[in-house]
């Protein structure tokens, strides 16, 4: 190999050695989160949650002759900005760490970590040269697996409820931004179907938002069981691809980019079917590739379009491609909002 000779050579050894060495933080991010690192520095008792090293290894159990490597491991969550180093070798917790509490916080995203590094998760990736090269070929996660992504969620128990809670706690703070940013959405709405709603996270949230709604979370029969009914909300078992319930607004969030373009559209089309006349709509929370995102935005709505190829054979759309297949179904008017969330407001009428 050639040697470095100039300053751009140098960026560019360093731009693939950052894309071979991404895992890294993966694999440090699923140690931290299996030791409850995080939890341990929040819950300690100083004023400040400072937690000095020695300290934190008594918290976590960690034997003396691994104390040097619990510093490594830190010192690259620091470098992760996960956590502050004080001049005092203590260690806080930064506010993107916060998000990884498991201890009572709302805003936690440990669920969807757990969930995405299982074992065939993982290994599908390993899939994706096959997938592109052998036609016909099942999705990488079939490869693995032997069975469709929903079929495997659907018939492992332990997995359908690391995917509920993955959901559930990535909703919240989306469902949040769609209240404050688009809640004239509502408005005029009596009676609402979450469309493959789930256990009914989001249509609680909507009927807590805007008591005057009613909302029917329709979804498989195995997912609507284990849904809790409560004042505005009701489950009905059914089949999107089948028919969906009529009502006076339909609610879409995250399902279509689960689905392939040809998947996709039969769902907007069994809505179109179910309203009555040109009064009722559809409402979708769902990624946009945006080209005027931030880079780091850009980074995660091109890496989900990847993964969602990879599991369940959807994809992420840019705007043109929305207004396209919402076109086919037969609904020819549609408004986009940016909202303080991954994903965008879409409102589409007949």
């Amino acid at each position: 190999m050639e040697g470095l000779h100039t300053e751009e050579d140098l960026h560019s050894q360093a731009l693939v050695w950052n894309h071979i060495l991404a895992i890294v933080d993966t694999m440090v991010l699923k140690c931290a989160l299996k030791l409850r690192l995080f939890d341990a520095i929040y819950s300690h008792s100083s004023t400040n949650h400072q937690i000095s090293l020695t300290e934190l290894a008594t918290s976590l159990n960690i034997p003396p002759t691994r104390i040097t490597t619990l510093h490594r491991i830190i010192r690259y969550l620091a470098h992760m900005r996960l956590l502050n180093i004080t001049h005092e070798e203590t260690y806080t917790l930064t506010t993107a760490a916060s998000i990884y509490l498991r201890d009572g916080s709302e805003k936690s995203h440990a669920p969807v970590v757990r969930y995405l590094i299982e074992e065939d998760m993982l290994g599908a990736m390993h899939g994706l040269d096959a997938y592109l090269v052998e036609e016909g070929m099942a999705l990488p996660i079939e490869r693995v697996r032997g069975e469709r992504f929903f079929e495997w969620v659907g018939r492992d128990e332990g997995l359908s409820k690391r995917f509920d809670d993955a959901m559930s706690c990535s909703t919240r703070p989306m469902i949040e931004a769609v209240v404050r940013g688009c809640g004239m959405l509502f408005e005029g709405v009596k009676v609402v179907v979450d469309v493959g709603g789930g256990t009914g996270n989001v249509g609680r949230a909507v009927v807590e938002a805007f008591p005057g709604v009613k909302c029917i979370v329709y979804d498989l029969p195995h997912v609507v069981k284990e849904g809790m009914e409560g004042e505005g909300v009701v489950f009905q078992a059914g089949d999107m691809f089948v028919s969906v319930p009529p009502a006076d607004a339909f609610l879409l969030t995250r399902v279509l980019h689960d689905w392939s373009d040809e998947k996709a559209l039969e769902i907007l089309m069994r809505c179109r079917e179910a309203i009555v006349g040109d009064k009722g709509k559809l409402i979708i929370v769902d990624t946009m590739i945006d080209e005027n995102d931030s880079k780091d935005m850009h980074h995660i709505k091109l890496a989900y379009d990847i993964l969602m190829m990879a599991y369940v054979g959807g994809k992420e759309r840019t705007e043109k491609q929305w207004r396209s297949l919402l076109l086919q179904a037969g609904f020819s008017r549609c408004a986009f909002t940016r909202i303080m969330a991954l994903q965008h407001v879409i409102e589409a009428r007949p």
